[in-house]
């Protein structure tokens, strides 16, 4: 595998579904890691700051995440989009024509309502590109 898309919004599973990737990565490939956070007409926020602070949150959790790796042999880089979080992921994956999604599938996301097992759940259906879940 030489390019790898990662659903990323700080929970364990999505923690899992990074060391798996690592594990999976050919020498010299990629790690693109993707927080999504749900569009700013969504109705879970109730003004902008609301929203600010979330994307935010998901840039700092990923750029985290990329800090905590250090130095491979692999590049890695971090993507905050909006929108709806399964959707999102497969128009980024077809985007970058990706070789691999991976996603965790269980836990609460830190980054808003949708809980991990159901975003996995609809990528696993409907992503042209091959997806694994990690438990």
């Amino acid at each position: 595998m030489n390019k790898i898309l990662i659903g990323f919004d700080g929970s364990e599973g999505s923690e899992k579904a990074l060391n798996r990737a690592m594990m999976l990565l050919g020498e010299y490939g990629e790690i693109i890691l993707l927080a999504v956070v749900p569009s700013p007409e969504d109705k879970t926020f109730v003004d902008a700051n609301a929203y600010n602070f979330l994307k935010t949150k998901a840039k700092n959790l990923v750029d985290q995440a990329i800090l905590d790796l250090g130095e491979h042999e692999f590049d890695i880089k971090g993507m905050v989009e909006q929108g709806d979080p399964a959707s999102v992921i497969i128009d980024v994956a077809n985007r970058l024509n990706v070789d691999l999604i991976v996603l965790g599938c269980k836990g609460q996301s830190e980054l808003g309502q949708y809980l991990i097992g159901s975003v996995a759940n609809k990528v696993v259906q409907y992503a042209a590109k091959p997806v694994m879940v990690v438990r």
